[in-house]
Parts: structure tokens; C-alpha cells; sequence
């Protein structure tokens, strides 16, 4: 018997392929749903999601499966698919006009357009009552009114035209120390100060502004705020939200304690909480940083990395039909898996008969070591080896389960963060394979992301789909600085160097000084806009004025540096009176406000301590050239490395410590 499968059956994307049996008559996003609804004089729906998003799968099982909801959207509506991983500039542009509408947005996405793809009424997850409720009456506001809806559209339209974009050059001033610190210092009353994170639930990491607050509580310094830091980094790798058997991390908790997770694992997340671990550990060397940096990555390589050598988008949150079903465990389990050693796991993660989760239990650290050994009268190298001993049988056991699904596109930015925070994890750690990986990704990048010259976003299945988008770009570009940083090897500045031409020509809006999102070849959109926002990963436009800062006092180009300052300036108001999601743009205005640490090396004789250097280090201003013996003018240029600190030079010397102490010494 045939299985009945519908236009997306053709696509590589899972997300696309999970609903290619549906028996809604599914289009791809492109020219000829359009031209059918134009033709049809019918509304469109929009309906964006992702793979391992749980209440997209509850919708696509419910609404999109009836048959009643599936004929009449059929038969009144032209109905497109988007996965909002490989078209985000879509998802921006209806994300916006539905959070206009209801104040929030999710997904799944699901917004209803004109004909001409402007936006009319939009939410999230609807049940299928409500769901056949809203067809019906868009449909026939449609047939007897469409004026109205006419007139809606145009209105929603130019209030999305309106945001996340800036038009004009402000004047370029001198970013205040003052004004970083009334930023940082409103932030405060966001802190969860039992928990961690931002107050209230659900609760995402925001890993981008961990590391704001990380660098400036140091250098100003601000021990309240630095401990805050600690407590999120210590809570979030204590809860569910993190996995204590595979390593890695879900995206986010439903509650305010980071006990239960929605259970969907992303590389983007991953990446970002290794690297925000990684520069923890400098200052702070924690042993449960360097565990969850350690266990994370060889999640991340054993669990995503593609045989090519670029890394998978994310796991599912559901297997078997359900949520979370292949991380829980039940008493009863426990007990049969681990024997005598069942009590002291249970202690440990907080296990009990009743559970946390649906009659089961989400692990989550408990009680330490050293209390274990306490309760149980055990030394705590015994705790240690039965932890250990229990972890790996739990993992053994778990293996006889069904995974969840794997969303197998490779996504370049966030690859380009994956390279990064292998980078990091290699500073901090010294492990040689770190670094392998992030210079295997890159070379991966090279070889498989290009076609006629022109990079592209997504790689899966091998095809490769979808123009690059400025993220895509940006996080490329801090990728490829990141590994100059500690190799000194000019090819990858020389390859910043061509992607930002490429950056330049594409996206930059020479009116305002800043970069659009989607590059001018993407026109058929109804806004074209800029992406300002710091969220869950921290906008495209502050990583490039940030690498556009770095870049300049890299290069000495002074061009850059006044393009990033532009960029800055137009996005003061922001910082000053914008709410608390600008931290990627407060990211720049600490890197100029830190004075500029130069280090001088030569690399045949300084890599290792220059290595242990970085390894103690926290600050976002260093940048290093290279002193070869041929170029050095006298013994002392060759045996020690050079440092300068702004405008002052100091001497030189073998010990260590020395610069350590002096670069941490430095003060906002």
C-alpha cells in the first residue's frame, strides 16, 4: 500500500519531511505557492517550526493529520512549510507580525498572509477545534469582507517594515564607561539571585549574556555580579537541563529551577555553554566546568559531527511517541540497573518512586560528593567510582532505547559557533583535539559549503541549499579569528578578509552604517531588515561590530574600526534606555573600554607559555603578533615575549605569572 506524501517529500530538511505525509497539501516556501494563491485569490498560511520542537510535532499529529481541519484548509487556503533553521529571515518577518498581534510568539509558527505574502492574523500551537475555529473565520472574513483583512495586513505590514531596522547614521560619540555601567547595573533586577539566570520560567541559559556579565564583573570588577555568574553556571550544570549521563544541554527548562527540561538538544546551545564554561573555568577552576566542558564536547563530536566533519543541528525532544522518554528513569529501573548502589544514585540525582516527570525522574545533581560520603560513610574516591560505575551502566541501558530524532542539516553559523567554542575549550584545557575538531569543521566549511563561488547556509543530505544570511557570515568571520588567535596562521585572517567583502557588498546599507540581515539577492520578502536583538544567540550585527573592532586593531585598519564605532553609535539609544537585550553591543562598548593587551611572540619558542598565558586569562582585548628571530632586534625581543597594554610597554620576562597577573590586573 502507498503511502500518500505531498510536495515536501522532495526536501532534505527533517522538519519538512515530517510533514511531507500529512494530508494537508504542503508547498515549500517559493514562487509558486505564491502565484497559486494569487491566481486562487486565496489566503496563505504560513506555518513555520522545527524538528525537535515537541509542540510542532503535537500540531503536525493532531490538526495537520484530521481530516476535516486537512480538507477544508485545502480546499480555502495555500498552505507553505518553512523550517525556520534554514529560512530564519522568513521566521524573523512573521515571528514580528505575530508577537505585534498577541504580544508573544513560539512555535510552532503559524501566521495567514495576503496573496502577496503580508502578514493578517497569526499565533502559535491551537488545538484542532481552535484551529478549524480561526480557518473558518479567516475564510469567510475573506469571501464576505477582504477590505478589512486588506486593511490589516497593510497596517501589520509597515509596523513589521518598522522594527529591527535602523535608517539613518547617528553621530559617532564616545561610549562612556558610565553608560556600560547604568547598562550592567540595570540587569540586576533581572537576576535570579536562588537559582540563577533570568527570573521566572520558562528559563533559557542565554549563554551570550553569561558572557557579558562574566567579562565585565571581572574587569570592573563587581564580585556581587561575578558570583551571580557562578551561581547560574553552577545551577545550570547541577539541573535537568543538563545532561548528566550523555553530556550536552536542552534548550531550556519549563520551571524556574532548571529541573525539567524541554528535551531538544542544539548545537547552537551546546556551543555557546562550552565556550561560556570553557572562560568560567580562567578564573574559576571549578571542576564541574571542566567535567561539563569535557562531556559536552564529546556529546557535540560523537553525537553531531558528520562524517564530512561539520556538526548536526540538534536532537528531538521526544522519542516513541513522547517527550523526554529516552533521558527519564524510573525508581524501579534504577534499582534493577544498579543493585546496591541504587540508594546512592537516587541521593545523588534526586531520583524518587513518585519521580518529577510524568511518574519518572529527570536527573538532576542533588548532593555532592563530599555529602554522599557523609550519609553513606564512604571515602570519597569510593562516591566517585560508584557514580562513575553507575553512570556507565545507565548509559549501557540506555542504548537499548530509541533515540530521538536526529535533524541532520548542517547549519553554517552555527558551526561557525561550534568552532568558536572548541577554541575556547582548547584555550582553557590544552586538549589537542579541541582544536583539531575546530580546524576540521573549518576545513569542512571550505569544502562543502561553497557552490559557484558563493557560500552557502545549509548542507544536507548532500545538497546545499539557501543563500548565507549575515549571521551566517558573522559567526564565519569570529570563527576564523578565533583560530588565528592561537595558531598564527595568516590563511584564516586572509579568509576574513575575502568574507568581508563579500559582507560589505552584500548586506551593508551605506545610509544607516549597518548590515541587513538577508543579503540583496533576497528581495522577494515583504520587509527587509536588520537583525539588533541579542537573544539565545547574540545578534548578527553586534558579532560583526565586534569582529569588525577586532579585525581593525588586528589589521590596523582604521576603516574598520570607524564602521564598527558607526554601527555602535546607532545603537546607543538602545543600550541606554532599550531594555536588557542589547549585551552583545554592551560586549563591544567593555572591549573598547578595556585597554588593548598586545603581546608579541614568537611562536618557535613562546606557544606553549603564551598558551598557559591564555589558559589563566579572562579578556576579550588581546591581540598578538608575531616576532620571529630573523625580525627581533635584540636577545631580549627573542627569548620573552613583548607586552604592551594600551600605550604603555612593560618588560619582558620568562615568568608566567607575570603577564598573567598584568593582563588580569586590567581595569575598566
Amino acid at each position: 500500500m502507498s503511502v500518500f506524501s505531498n510536495r515536501l517529500a522532495s526536501e532534505t530538511s527533517s522538519y519538512l519531511l515530517q510533514h511531507a505525509t500529512n494530508p494537508v497539501d504542503w508547498y515549500p516556501w517559493g514562487d509558486e505557492a505564491f502565484n497559486k494563491a494569487k491566481a486562487e485569490n486565496k489566503l496563505v498560511l504560513v506555518s513555520i517550526g522545527y524538528s525537535s520542537c515537541h509542540w510542532c510535532h503535537v500540531m503536525e499529529r493532531e490538526a495537520f493529520s484530521n481530516t476535516e481541519v486537512t480538507e477544508f484548509m485545502n480546499n480555502n487556503f495555500v498552505n507553505i512549510k518553512v523550517d525556520r533553521e534554514e529560512r530564519p529571515d522568513i521566521d524573523q518577518i512573521y515571528m514580528n507580525a505575530v508577537q505585534i498581534i498577541n504580544r508573544n510568539g513560539g512555535w510552532p509558527l503559524n501566521c495567514f498572509t495576503l496573496p502577496n505574502g503580508k502578514p493578517v492574523f497569526g499565533g502559535t500551537y491551537f488545538s484542532v477545534k481552535d484551529w478549524l475555529d480561526v480557518l473558518k473565520n479567516l475564510n469567510n472574513t475573506w469571501i464576505n469582507d477582504s477590505n478589512r483583512i486588506i486593511d490589516v495586513a497593510e497596517e501589520l505590514s509597515l509596523s513589521v517594515g518598522g522594527t529591527e531596522v535602523i535608517r539613518f547614521k547617528r553621530d559617532i560619540d564616545t561610549f562612556s564607561t558610565d553608560m556600560l555601567k547604568n547598562y550592567s547595573n540595570s540587569l540586576k533586577k533581572l537576576f535570579d539571585r536562588r537559582n540563577g539566570g533570568i527570573k521566572g520560567a520558562p528559563k533559557f541559559p542565554m549563554p551570550g549574556l553569561l558572557d557579558y556579565l562574566l567579562e565585565y564583573a571581572y574587569h570592573l570588577p563587581d564580585k556581587e555580579m561575578l558570583d551571580y555568574v557562578f551561581l547560574s553556571l553552577n545551577r545550570i550544570a547541577s539541573g535537568g537541563i543538563y545532561d548528566h549521563l550523555g553530556g550536552g544541554f536542552s534548550r531550556y527548562t519549563v520551571d524556574e529551577n532548571w529541573h525539567i527540561p524541554h528535551f531538544e538538544k542544539m548545537l547552537y546551545d551546546n556551543a555557546q555553554l562550552i565556550s561560556i564554561y570553557s572562560k568560567a573555568y580562567r578564573i574559576n577552576p571549578d571542576k564541574q566546568y571542566l567535567d561539563v566542558v569535557k562531556h559536552s564536547i564529546n556529546f557535540v563530536i560523537n553525537e553531531l559531527r558528520a562524517p564530512e566533519g561539520g556538526f548536526y543541528s540538534s536532537y528531538d525532544a521526544d522519542s516513541e511517541g513522547h517527550e523526554g522518554t529516552y533521558y527519564i528513569w524510573t525508581k524501579q529501573e534504577l534499582e534493577a540497573i544498579l543493585k546496591e548502589d541504587a540508594e546512592l544514585f537516587s541521593v545523588a540525582y534526586g531520583v524518587t518512586a513518585t519521580g518529577n516527570f510524568n511518574q519518572s525522574n529527570v536527573l538532576l545533581r542533588s548532593a555532592s560528593n563530599e555529602q554522599l560520603a557523609n550519609i553513606f560513610s564512604f571515602d570519597i574516591q569510593t562516591v566517585e567510582s560508584k557514580i562513575l560505575q553507575a553512570k556507565q551502566k545507565l548509559a549501557e541501558h540506555q542504548k537499548f532505547r530509541i533515540k530521538p530524532g536526529l535533524d541532520d542539516k548542517i547549519i553554517l553559523s552555527w558551526n561557525s559557533l561550534m568552532i568558536s567554542a572548541l577554541t575556547e575549550a582548547y584555550i582553557s584545557f590544552g586538549e589537542a583535539n579541541y582544536l583539531e575538531a575546530a580546524i576540521g569543521c573549518a576545513n569542512y566549511i571550505q569544502e562543502y559549503h561553497y557552490s559557484d563561488n558563493q557560500l552557502k547556509r545549509v548542507y544536507c543530505k548532500g545538497k546545499l541549499a539557501i543563500n548565507c544570511l549575515l549571521e551566517d557570515y558573522a559567526h564565519l568571520i569570529k570563527a576564523y579569528i578565533s583560530i588565528y588567535k592561537i595558531t598564527f596562521d595568516m590563511k584564516w585572517l586572509n579568509k576574513v578578509d575575502l568574507l568581508l567583502s563579500k559582507v560589505i557588498e552584500s548586506f551593508y546599507d551605506e545610509s544607516s552604517g549597518m548590515f541587513f540581515y538577508a543579503p540583496t539577492i533576497e528581495n522577494k520578502l515583504i520587509a527587509r531588515k536588520m537583525d539588533l536583538t541579542d537573544g539565545v544567540i547574540p545578534s548578527s550585527g553586534s558579532v560583526m561590530a565586534q569582529s569588525l573592532f577586532e579585525l581593525g586593531t588586528l589589521l590596523k585598519k582604521d576603516e574598520y574600526i570607524r564602521m564598527s564605532n558607526q554601527m555602535l553609535a546607532n545603537i546607543t539609544d538602545s543600550l541606554e534606555h532599550g531594555g536588557p537585550y542589547v549585551f552583545g553591543w554592551a560586549k563591544l562598548v567593555l572591549m573598547q573600554q578595556l585597554s588593548s593587551i598586545y603581546l608579541t611572540i614568537n611562536p618557535s619558542i613562546h606557544k606553549i607559555q603564551f598558551n598557559q598565558i591564555l589558559s589563566k586569562v579572562l579578556c576579550s582585548t588581546i591581540f598578538t603578533s608575531v616576532n620571529s628571530s630573523s625580525t627581533a632586534q635584540c636577545k631580549d625581543d627573542i627569548n620573552n615575549i613583548k607586552i604592551c597594554i594600551g600605550k604603555s610597554c612593560y618588560p619582558t620576562s620568562s615568568d608566567t605569572d607575570y603577564y598573567v597577573n598584568l593582563i588580569n590586573s586590567t581595569k575598566i
